[in-house]
């Protein structure tokens, strides 16, 4: 009976154990990312599953996860290369999802210059000809809320200021908002809000700062019985809010 031939046994040593090290690199990749991302940020990791467009997105991230495995498989004759291309994948992935929850980012931006006082604080006078006639020049801020985060980190204010032309801004100030993959601002009507709706007014620029701006459109009457809204995109959840009540 003749002998059956082994085109692996004829391997050296060395490359077979070097191939065996490789099919561990997608699970060393995985722990040293989304492991500790797990354990260390467990309460954030959890808002994903109290959100159905989330849980459709992780769905989404681990089939197409499982696809370029089984493709590469199949096209790739080294077995050595299957291993480097999922670590790859998932070293981009936790790049996109897990990075901004350990990295800062400052941004300061003003677009309401000069002295903001309060709408309760509008009695200054000026004199004229006529008399003293009470000035309203200069922007004014119409409500303000303290940052309350929602399964996250939050700290700071929110206020919403009218500049002396009418326009509105979202502003704001000595904030900290935990980082999350792809940061949106809307401010919503009604108090205590928490799903995404209202008006857009952008991507969060920066995650902490002293003094952070967005300009409202026109046609929106924002102010006091609103909240300002920061949100996560990438899985439908909010992150922090801060309802407006009169400055």
């Amino acid at each position: 009976m003749p002998l059956r031939s082994d085109a692996r046994l004829t391997e050296p040593a060395g490359k077979r154990r070097l191939e065996r090290l490789s099919a561990f690199l997608p699970a060393i990749a995985f722990l040293g990312t989304f492991g500790v991302f797990f354990v260390d940020k467990n309460r954030e990791a959890r808002t994903v599953f109290r959100s159905g467009r989330g849980l459709l997105t992780m769905v989404a991230i681990i089939g197409g996860y499982l696809v370029i495995g089984f493709v590469v498989r199949r096209v790739v004759r080294w077995v050595w290369v299957p291993p480097i291309v999922l670590s790859v994948v998932t070293l981009s992935l936790a790049a996109w999802i897990v990075r901004p929850y350990y990295v800062d980012k400052t941004s300061n931006r003003v677009l309401a210059t000069g002295p903001v006082r309060d709408a309760s604080d509008t009695t200054t006078t000026i004199t004229t000809q006529a008399g003293p006639v009470p000035s309203q020049s200069g922007p004014v801020r119409v409500s303000r809320g303290s940052l309350q985060g929602i399964g996250h980190h939050a700290r700071g204010s929110a206020s919403i200021i009218r500049n002396g032309n009418g326009t509105l801004v979202v502003r704001f100030e000595a904030f900290d908002i935990e980082g999350v993959p792809d940061p949106r601002v809307y401010v919503v009507q009604g108090n205590d809000v928490e799903d995404a709706g209202g008006t857009y007014l952008g991507r969060v620029s920066g995650n902490r700062g002293d003094v952070l701006d967005y300009a409202v459109p026109t046609g929106t009457s924002a102010g006091p019985g609103w909240t300002v809204l920061v949100w996560c995109k990438a899985f439908s959840v909010p992150v922090a809010n801060a309802t407006q009540a009169a400055a």
